[in-house]
């Protein structure tokens, strides 16, 4: 008996060791596992992101943080030492002539609509200076000549009013973009005057009636037979202001315009007449832009209903009027117009713009 009961320990102890061996290479077989797998790691970045939305949710509504397309929050850029107005330290890449017009003695193939136009290019202007036209909630910053540019550009046809955005914004960019900064220049449009009306503004706009057939801004009038006439872009772009300003070609197109049985259009035109201070909350914004005594295209398209056919055309500003100008009838007739161009560069959030200066004499640097 004495035997047996020996014989018995032993072999509990037997398996007790073995048990406690099974056991530690399982801890060590797990272990490994967890630390192969980024098990560790994972845990403390669950913790640091818990910790990250925490902080960030705090800051809802805080002026220092702004919300993106994805609903995440990022540190906003201290702008708050800029103002409207605001002389920048701004110098586009030297560049040969622009030569996107001008590119066909045929008139139906010039994308301006002018034969013989601007057959040596069209040169940069050196004499530009800068100035702040908006301060955005992301950060960036857009600027502004304080002068339209030197050379006038012709603009006529149904072809001129395709191509008349598309050339508008690709001259300001070949001509007056910054490599270094990685900015890209465009011309001014609408869209720049229309996000800085304000109420009064606005009303005034909804408010606009066309004389000539008491069509208001944003009604529809059918036009039919020889008066059903339409440039090929009005079948690509929609009717909104964002719409009306998107270029749409990526390089000049020869199409005109084809008749169709009938269309309706929308009355987007508008004008301003002296266009009242009133109408936007900065007194310098609208000096900036209806005070340089020089008539210039703004990169945006605008339809007007008369009575028996409608006027497609460009917009521009005409010294202190905020007006349009019509290039094709939708009766098939032409008209054409010279004006300048207005180049305008955003310069992004990553950009720095410095806290001293601001004035002609000593304007605001840039660094990246």
């Amino acid at each position: 008996m004495q035997k047996k009961k020996i014989s018995q320990s032993g072999i509990t102890l037997i398996a007790l060791i073995i048990t406690i061996i099974v056991m530690l290479i399982l801890v060590a077989v797990t272990v490994n596992l967890a630390v192969n797998s980024g098990l560790f790691g994972h845990a403390k970045n669950a913790t640091q992101g818990w910790k990250a939305e925490e902080e960030k949710e705090s800051n809802i509504g805080n002026d220092n943080y702004i919300k993106d397309t994805v609903n995440q929050y990022t540190s906003k850029v201290d702008r708050s030492y800029l103002k409207i107005g605001d002389y920048i330290d701004y110098t586009p890449d030297t560049v040969a002539n622009y030569i996107g017009l001008g590119t066909s003695e045929n008139e139906s193939e010039n994308p301006s609509g002018s034969a013989s136009n601007f057959t040596d290019g069209i040169p940069q202007d050196t004499t530009l200076s800068w100035r702040i036209l908006s301060i955005n909630d992301d950060g960036s910053v857009d600027i502004v000549s304080t002068k339209p540019t030197s050379t006038l550009i012709y603009l006529k046809n149904s072809i001129g009013f395709n191509n008349g955005v598309y050339l508008l914004n690709d001259l300001c960019a070949k001509l007056y973009s910054n490599t270094t900064l990685g900015v890209i220049a465009r011309s001014m449009n609408l869209m720049d005057i229309e996000s800085k009306l304000n109420d009064a503004g606005k009303s005034a706009r909804d408010a606009y009636v066309n004389p000539y057939s008491n069509t208001q801004y944003g009604y529809t009038k059918n036009y039919t037979g020889s008066n059903a006439n339409t440039p090929d872009i009005f079948d690509h772009v929609g009717t909104s202001l964002a719409e009306r300003t998107k270029p749409y070609y990526n390089a000049p197109t020869t199409l005109t315009h084809t008749q169709k049985d009938s269309i309706d259009i929308e009355q987007t035109f508008y004008y301003f007449e002296n266009t009242p201070t009133s109408y936007f909350d900065d007194a310098t914004f609208h000096e900036l832009v209806f005070g340089t005594g020089t008539d210039y295209w703004l990169a945006s398209r605008s339809a007007n209903c008369y009575a028996d056919h409608a006027l497609f055309g460009l917009r521009h500003v005409l010294s202190a009027r905020l007006d349009g100008n019509g290039l094709f009838f939708s009766s098939g007739a032409a008209n054409a117009r010279s004006l300048f161009v207005r180049p305008v560069v955003t310069l992004g959030s990553d950009i720095q713009i410095s806290s001293m200066g601001g004035t002609a004499d000593a304007p605001r640097t840039l660094s990246k």
